[in-house]
Parts: C-alpha cells; sequence; structure tokens
C-alpha cells in the first residue's frame, strides 16, 4: 500500500514538471564537458551502471538527493539502487524523452546535475530580488510594462480564447512571455523547440520570473544548451548590478571554455560601468581556472582580453604581469600554429593598449598570414588614435581590402578629429576604393555599412577641426544614408539607414531623417524574414535605450511589436515575442555596460 502510494505521488510530481535545465541556440557538435558519475572512466561514460540491486555508493546518493530536488524520488535518500529510485529514473527518463530503462548513465547525470545546480541558482536570484539588492527591480516596477512583474502568480494558466490584441494594444512583459511560450507548444520539432524555449528562460530569469523559468526549462532536453543560457543569464546578471549572483552563475557552467567566455564578458561589462572591483574579481575568478582550457594556446586570448580590461580598470601592474606571462607561454609552445596564434592575441592586446610599435616587432615572430591579418588590423586602428594617421594609412596598405575598408573607415574619424579636410576625403575615397575590391556580396555590405555609419559619426562631431571647413554635419548624414542605400544585403541595408537616421533625429534634422526613414522602410520591406525585421529593430531599440534615447528606443520597439503580430509561424512567433519581452525589460532598465549592439555582426 504504501509503495503505491508513493508511486501515485511520483507520477503526480512527474506531470508538475518541476525539473530544471537550460538552454539557448544549439551549439555546435562538440558537447559539454560535464561531471561523470563516481567511479566512471571517460570510455565507459555513457554505459549504464551495473543493475539496480548490485549497486549501492555515492553516485546513487547523489542521483536520489537530485531526483528527490525535484520531487520525483520520495523515498530514503540512503545511497541504495532500490525499487523507488529505479522508478523515479523512469519517470524522469520518460519526462525528458530518454530512453526509458531506468539505468543511470553519464547522459542522465549530466540533466540531473544541471537541473538541480540550475534550480539553485534561480533560487538564490529570487532571493536576491525579494531582498531588494537588484536594483533594475526596481526600475522594472516603476513602469506599467513590467509592474506586474512584481508577482509571479504561478497558478496562472492558458486561456484558449484569451484576447491577443489586447497583448499587442498594451504590451508587458508577462504578457508577451505568456504569448511566447503558448506558441512554443506547436513546435514540434525538438532542436526548435529547444532553442525557442531557451529565449524565453533567459528573459523570464531576467524579469525575475524564478518559478516560470523552473518550469520552462522542464520542457528542455539538451543539456548542453545549459552553457549559452548560464552565460547570457550571468551577463544579464552583472549589466544590473548584482556581482556576486553573476559569478554564481558563471561557478556552475560545465564547460571550461564557455565559463571562460563569459568571465572575460562580464569583466567588460564591469569595465564599462567603471565597478573596478569587479573587474578584479571576475579576473581573479578566471585566472584561477584557466589552466583547465587545452591545449595552453587556447589560454591566452582570454589572458589577453583580461589584459586590456584590467588596463581600463587602472590595474596597470597586473596587466603588464598577464603579457610577460603570455609571452612566455606562447613562446615555449613546440606547436608552429599554436605559438604563431598565441603571440598574434598578445601583439594585438599591445596595440590596443595604443603600443603599435611593439606589436609590430612581435609580429615579425607570428609566422601564418592568417594570424598577421587582424594584428596589422589592429596596429593601424592604434596609430590613428594615437595620432598618426599617416603611418596608420601606411600599414592599412598591406591589410586584405575586406578588412582594409573598415580600418580606413577606423582612421578617417581619427582624422575627422584631429586634420584637415582634404587628408579627410581621401581616406574616405581609399575605404570606397577599397569596398570595391571586396569579392564576397555579404562582406561587400558589411565594409559598406561600417564606412557609411562611419561618415555619419563624423556628422555628429559637428565641426570639431580648428579650420571649421568641414562641411555641415547635415551633409554628412546624407552622404552616409546615400552610401547607406547602395547596400546589397536587405538586412545590413535596413539597419544601417534606421541607425543612420535616429542621429538625424537627435541632432535636429528631421527632413533628413524623414528622407533616410523612407529609404529604411523600403529596405525593411525587402527583408524576406519577419523575424528578422523584429531582430533588428528590437536591438535599434535595446542600442537607443543603452544611450538614454527612450523616445527613439519605444519607436523602434513598437514597430518590431507591429511586425511581430504578423507572424503566424510557431517557431518564429514564439521567439519574436520573447526577444520583444527582452527588449521591453531593456526599455524601462537597460542593461548598462552591455555592448553596443551590433545587428549585422
Amino acid at each position: 500500500m504504501v509503495r503505491h502510494m508513493k508511486t501515485k505521488l511520483l507520477i503526480k510530481a512527474a506531470t508538475l514538471g518541476l525539473i530544471v535545465t537550460c538552454a539557448l541556440p544549439p551549439l555546435s557538435a562538440s558537447s559539454v564537458v560535464a561531471a561523470r558519475p563516481d567511479g566512471l572512466s571517460e570510455p565507459d561514460a555513457l554505459k549504464p551502471i551495473p543493475s539496480a540491486r548490485q549497486r549501492s555508493g555515492a553516485t546513487i546518493l547523489e542521483v536520489q538527493k537530485a531526483l528527490s530536488e525535484m520531487g520525483y524520488y520520495l523515498g530514503d535518500i540512503d545511497g541504495h539502487l532500490n525499487r523507488e529510485t529505479e522508478a523515479a529514473v523512469r519517470i524522469y527518463q520518460q519526462t525528458m524523452g530518454q530512453k526509458i530503462d531506468g539505468q543511470i548513465t553519464r547522459q542522465l547525470w549530466d540533466l540531473l546535475n544541471n537541473a538541480v545546480q540550475v534550480r539553485g541558482l534561480l533560487k538564490r536570484l529570487d532571493k536576491a530580488r525579494q531582498s531588494g539588492k537588484d536594483k533594475a527591480r526596481a526600475a522594472l516596477l516603476s513602469h506599467s510594462a513590467t509592474r506586474d512583474l512584481i508577482r509571479d502568480n504561478t497558478k496562472e494558466r492558458a486561456d484558449p480564447t484569451r484576447n491577443v490584441e489586447a497583448c499587442f494594444a498594451n504590451p508587458t512583459v508577462r504578457c508577451l512571455l505568456a504569448e511566447s511560450r503558448e506558441s512554443v507548444k506547436a513546435v514540434f520539432k525538438p532542436e526548435l523547440r529547444d532553442w525557442a524555449l531557451g529565449e524565453i528562460l533567459v528573459a523570464q530569469a531576467r524579469a525575475g520570473l524564478s518559478e516560470r523559468a523552473m518550469n520552462t526549462a522542464a520542457g528542455i532536453r539538451d543539456p548542453r544548451l545549459i552553457v549559452v543560457a548560464l552565460r547570457d543569464i550571468a551577463q544579464a546578471l552583472a549589466s544590473t548590478g548584482i556581482r556576486d549572483e553573476a559569478l554564481e552563475a558563471v561557478k556552475i557552467i560545465p564547460d571550461g571554455e564557455k565559463r571562460a567566455e563569459a568571465l572575460s564578458q562580464i569583466a567588460q561589462i564591469y569595465a564599462r560601468q567603471g565597478d573596478h572591483m569587479g573587474v578584479r574579481a571576475a579576473a581573479d575568478a578566471l585566472l584561477s581556472m584557466i589552466e583547465e582550457l587545452d591545449p595552453p594556446s587556447k589560454q591566452i586570448p582570454f589572458k589577453m582580453n583580461m589584459a586590456l580590461v584590467l588596463h581600463q580598470a587602472k590595474s596597470p601592474i597586473r596587466t603588464a604581469q598577464l603579457l610577460q606571462e603570455s609571452e612566455v607561454q606562447a613562446r615555449t609552445l613546440i606547436d608552429e600554429t599554436q605559438r604563431s596564434f598565441g603571440l598574434r592575441h598578445i601583439a594585438t592586446t599591445l596595440a590596443g593598449l595604443g603600443r603599435p610599435q611593439e606589436a609590430l616587432t612581435l609580429l615579425s615572430k607570428v609566422s601564418t598570414t592568417a594570424d598577421r591579418e587582424p594584428v596589422l588590423v589592429a596596429i593601424a586602428k592604434a596609430m590613428a588614435d594615437n595620432g598618426d594617421p599617416a603611418l596608420a594609412l601606411t600599414t592599412a596598405a598591406d591589410i586584405n581590402p575586406r578588412y582594409r575598408a573598415t580600418v580606413l573607415s577606423h582612421i578617417a574619424y581619427a582624422q575627422a578629429q584631429s586634420t584637415g579636410t582634404e587628408a579627410l576625403e581621401q581616406t574616405l575615397e581609399l575605404a570606397s576604393q577599397s569596398i570595391d575590391k571586396i569579392k564576397l556580396p555579404y562582406a561587400r555590405s558589411f565594409a559598406r555599412s561600417r564606412l557609411a555609419l562611419t561618415i555619419s559619426r563624423i556628422g555628429d562631431l559637428k565641426n570639431p577641426l580648428p579650420d571649421s571647413k568641414l562641411p555641415s554635419h547635415t551633409t554628412y548624414y546624407f552622404r552616409a544614408s546615400q552610401l547607406a542605400a547602395k547596400i546589397e544585403d536587405n538586412r545590413l541595408r535596413a539597419y544601417t539607414l534606421w541607425s543612420i537616421g535616429q542621429k538625424q533625429r537627435r541632432a535636429g534634422d528631421p527632413d533628413g531623417a524623414k528622407a533616410t526613414e523612407t529609404l529604411a522602410n523600403d529596405a525593411t520591406g525587402e527583408i524576406k524574414s519577419r523575424l528578422s525585421r523584429v531582430w533588428m529593430f528590437a536591438d535599434l531599440a535595446a542600442q537607443s535605450a543603452r544611450i538614454g534615447d527612450t523616445q527613439m528606443a519605444w519607436d523602434a520597439f513598437n514597430r518590431g511589436l507591429q511586425v511581430g503580430k504578423t507572424i503566424d509561424n510557431a517557431w518564429g512567433r514564439s521567439r519574436a515575442l520573447a526577444k520583444l519581452a527582452q527588449t521591453l525589460i531593456e526599455l524601462v532598465a537597460p542593461g548598462q555596460g552591455q555592448e553596443e549592439v551590433s545587428y549585422e555582426q
């Protein structure tokens, strides 16, 4: 009788879906390096543990704890693989779409281990918010679009007769996510479903809807996707100032390389915020685990990224130590390809630190062409920034046209602040000529977009030169829009034109803005994917919000919303609404320290 009651309770618990894994868009074929059951060697990782009543130990104990935490197991936690444990494993396997055999394998343990750790993370985040540590939370509660996030009413159920139009008329984060969640129910391909659920999950975690995030994650089957979700959640936490929780989120990322990526990005966010203590904490965390990365050449790019951030955080001694240690490490690498790769990143960092001559010296030790190109790009930009555009132009002449055009755009902007009009115009012409030599259509479109945006940035300067001979800023905006109109790729053309139009409005040029926006609207209509249109407007809105242009941000958001409501494909609709929900949060509480949005990248 007792066992029968337990089985009924287990089945009831399974229907509640109280499990958690995390996801975002599918990763590459390489799988995550996760913890494996005690005593299992790598070749045996996917083999089942021997039959139930023949196995006991620490692994079984941990499995029982995990199943108990998620409501699947109500028996004794004693480390014995008994019938109740087997039954709980079977129910869990059925829920996750796994082979139902009651066996404990590496794959099962990965799922359980990730689920328990992420569940704990979401609980800690919720506790932090409730105790008032999340400043962004207060901002969210101050606006009608996000005010209903004050309560996470987990008893809400989807209403098939709901009025969808009401949400589009007065959008809130909660209703957009609810509509997104309903749409994903009609996505039947597991990989596409996981993709959409992952984006919903990040939005829910960002909004503080921890319980709903747990329920959403219960439907995600691919444990590898947890890596991207945790990285994005950690970045969101860092941007809202929850330093301790951001670093906690990183700790449970099972893949060393992805964990290093997250720490590097978090450090950059702290640097932009001026949080030097946060930078040092992220640096300490990264350097304490960097030796996990293999081969050793993989360690150098992360060290160099951190060196740049530490330099920004006024830590010259640590910056110098990282440079010196990394150069020694790179020079001792036996494999020539790895050695060239490592030295390339050190030389690029030296250029980024404003030391182009040292970078040039080290460049002679970089043996492969693929590694030399990015170093030359960084050196030429550094020379321009250091006030030596002539030397920068000489260096740029040796760069492949595909990258040279972007470098020349950078040099032109530096010249607009320091030299005469004639030199500036010559550089802009050289950039245009380089673009014409690019063979790949998208690469050509990208370079033209960079040049058009650079010309619009020159317009932002409003005649900074002493001789005041630069044309009116409205002239530069007009030139930028005319150049952008020639971009071949529809998405890049539309994004660039909308960006220039926003600049014109901010500069007080409504007539010019109207003309540019007409071109932008036409380009938008030529984008075949409505999901791509939503993504573009959402990124434009987020970018405007981060620079404090509230009106422009809401205008872009509303354009995206109008496109989103017309999407009838379930997968596209779900992703579009989840993106709009995240953007709505960004409009109310912009992610401070986040880098500029680059839709075209």
